[in-house]
């Protein structure tokens, strides 16, 4: 019984300290030496608070039987990229198009778990008349 608590606070240790290690690189949350308290709660807040969100996805997708560790779910999702493309059309008229690429079956897994819309938008045009 001691060993099997032994073991799983172990693992719980390493994956929370994965977790923070990750969230140092994505977020910039660094040993930073601040002098007032007023700089260094908002700074450890911060941490907690990232924390807080990696664990609830991490949970969510794990009732869904998807168990990657953070930094596999930020790699799988960070190509989801949108871009918007301006011209000036023969009216003088400025065209916006944006665009979102279309996610893969991994990312679309996550986004279900997570009741997410696959895509925020397909693609969208606007029109703006040029003075």
């Amino acid at each position: 019984m001691c060993y099997k608590v032994r073991n799983v606070s172990y693992n719980l240790t390493r994956d929370v300290e994965a977790v923070f290690r990750c969230l140092k690189t994505d977020l910039d949350i660094r040993p930073i030496y601040h002098q007032l308290d007023e700089f260094i709660e908002p700074h450890i807040w911060l941490g907690i608070i990232a924390y807080q969100i990696v664990n609830y996805i991490r949970t969510t997708l794990s009732d869904s039987n998807i168990n990657y560790s953070w930094a596999t779910i930020v790699q799988k999702m960070k190509t989801i990229q949108s871009s918007i493309i301006s011209v000036n059309n023969k009216a003088n008229e400025k065209l916006y198009i944006k665009l979102c690429t279309r996610p893969t079956k991994d990312q679309m897994n996550i986004f279900d778990a997570l009741n997410f819309r696959h895509r925020t938008f397909v693609r969208k045009t606007k029109v703006v008349p040029q003075k």
